[in-house]
């Protein structure tokens, strides 16, 4: 509001300034009459920015507000016409002078109006969209743990069934950890690169307690030497994809690699997994794989890429990002 005040306060002492440096040689009544008409003006501009403009204007009422506006014109210049019927600064007319230096002054304010309303349009507008993404972002980030915790459940129910019991509590222990980070990592908005990898490290740990001893998983990191910080859980819908489709027929040459690299700004991660011939091409749609494309959507619009490649021996996805 005290801001508000400053620049009305400025906004007509600037007109006095230039009536002043325009005319230098005036005298007392001409600034007398300078100021009548500077005050009748204000009325004119405050009735039509507060009055006029939000009652009728902005409500679409644009031939009632022309009709007024003009009428409370045409009465201010009336009343101009009266207070200062002359002076050597009138040229013409007395009322039509005061007619069109009163829709001037009304112009001029009207456009700083349209100007504030559409900024404060523009705020609220983005505020609905930012609080549109945070909800859309936090439904998806929510998808991604039952959805992960599904297919580990599944995969401890394998072992269980094999009687495989060692490996089942190992996968337990595992998985609890596992939980633990995405219980921690739900309630943030972004988190260490390097805990995420220790996370994407902890999965693949217990990948290879569940699958054969003869299918080589890597996962090589490089470049992380300084700690940046990124959405959690992006990569592993790409992880989990690689061992739900590439790795469930089980031969000597199957194998998953994974590597994560930054490179200054520039984040890359690629999953390639083994494909069976006799197997259906790995699918790039399912509910995960469909989670992250929406959420690197909102996220990293225009500033990521996301690549898959398919043959006959293997499927690769690539995943970029500008951070």
């Amino acid at each position: 509001m005290k801001f508000r005040v400053f620049y009305h306060l400025a906004f007509w002492s600037f007109f006095t300034f230039l009536f002043s440096q325009q005319n230098p040689e005036a005298d007392t009544q001409d600034y007398v009459n300078w100021f009548t008409v500077l005050g009748v003006c204000a009325v004119e501009v405050y009735v039509n920015l507060y009055i006029l403009l939000p009652k009728y204007f902005f409500r679409k009422k644009y031939l009632i507000y022309s009709l007024l506006l003009f009428l409370t014109a045409g009465m201010a210049a009336l009343v101009l016409t009266w207070l200062v019927p002359t002076s050597k600064y009138l040229i013409g007319a007395p009322f039509f002078q005061h007619f069109v230096n009163l829709l001037v002054f009304v112009i001029v304010t009207s456009s700083f109006k349209f100007f504030s309303e559409y900024s404060q349009k523009q705020k609220a507008l983005i505020k609905v969209e930012n609080e549109q993404l945070k909800t859309e972002l936090s439904v998806l980030k929510a998808q991604v743990h039952p959805h992960f915790l599904f297919n580990t459940l599944n995969n401890l129910y394998g072992l269980i069934t094999q009687n495989e019991n060692q490996k089942a509590s190992e996968v337990t222990l595992k998985l609890s950890d596992l939980m633990r980070y995405l219980l921690d990592s739900s309630k943030a908005d972004t988190v260490s690169l390097k805990a995420e990898i220790r996370f994407l490290e902890d999965y693949v740990s217990l990948e290879k307690i569940r699958l054969s001893k003869n299918v080589n998983i890597q996962f090589e990191v490089s470049g992380i030497d300084e700690d940046v910080f990124i959405p959690p859980l992006l990569f592993i819908p790409l992880v989990e994809n690689a061992f739900k489709h590439g790795l469930n027929t089980l031969s000597e040459v199957n194998y998953a690699h994974f590597a994560l690299s930054l490179q200054g700004n520039e984040l890359f991660f690629e999953a390639k997994n083994s494909l069976d011939n006799n197997e259906d091409k790995q699918p790039q749609s399912g509910t995960g794989l469909a989670n992250l494309r929406k959420r690197l959507h909102l996220i990293y619009p225009e500033k990521h890429q996301l690549d898959f490649e398919t043959t006959e021996t293997f499927f690769k996805v690539t995943l970029h990002l500008q951070l």
